[in-house]
């Protein structure tokens, strides 16, 4: 789709500056769509992210989150 911007008594400096301006966000634009992955299903996502959790040790660590373990000794 090609657009125009009117430069129409803009000092040539301005349009210059405009041009190197349009060139580098098009350059970056480039860059990130080349630079994303492919869309993955929830599923895929899903298997991969399980399969990074299960390639970290498990740690022998038991939690009491109860109400009176994490609010205990709390309002007395």
């Amino acid at each position: 789709m090609q657009q125009t911007i009117d430069v129409t008594d803009l000092p040539e400096s301005i349009v210059n500056d405009l041009r190197q301006l349009v060139s580098t966000l098009r350059n970056r634009l480039h860059a990130t769509a080349a630079a994303k992955p492919p869309a993955e299903s929830p599923a895929e996502w899903a298997a991969r992210l399980t399969a990074w959790v299960e390639q970290h040790p498990k740690r022998p660590v038991e939690i009491d989150d109860s109400r009176e373990a994490v609010y205990g000794g709390r309002g007395e």
